[in-house]
């Protein structure tokens, strides 16, 4: 085995002291919350394949209202949900088509 110590490990040294106070509560760290469907987002993805809420909600079987609260922030979308927005922004006419055969 070798004595010789890399930058990488030194810092990876540190960064597992770092993980072990604050598991001990010694330390705070910096958190940052990150809005993996931000209501810009999911405005642009009803745009890029509907005009309005409206049809939206009649091609994809989603509520005009609950598009509007999203868009709108007054309401996040679930796990499901944001899949389902992912799956929209890629493939709209899939998400159509079984829409359509849900029916």
């Amino acid at each position: 085995m070798t004595e010789k110590r890399t930058q990488f490990g030194l810092e990876l040294e540190e960064a597992l002291r770092e993980a072990v106070a604050w598991k001990r509560g010694e330390i705070a760290l910096e958190v940052e919350n990150i809005d993996p469907m931000p209501p810009a987002r999911i405005k642009a993805i009803r745009k890029k394949v509907a005009r309005s809420a409206a049809q939206f909600e009649k091609r994809f079987g989603i509520p005009a209202a609950t598009i509007n609260n999203w868009e709108q922030g007054r309401r996040k979308p679930d796990v499901a949900a944001r899949l389902l927005l992912s799956v929209i922004e890629r493939d709209p006419e899939l998400v159509e088509k079984a829409a359509a055969n849900a029916a």
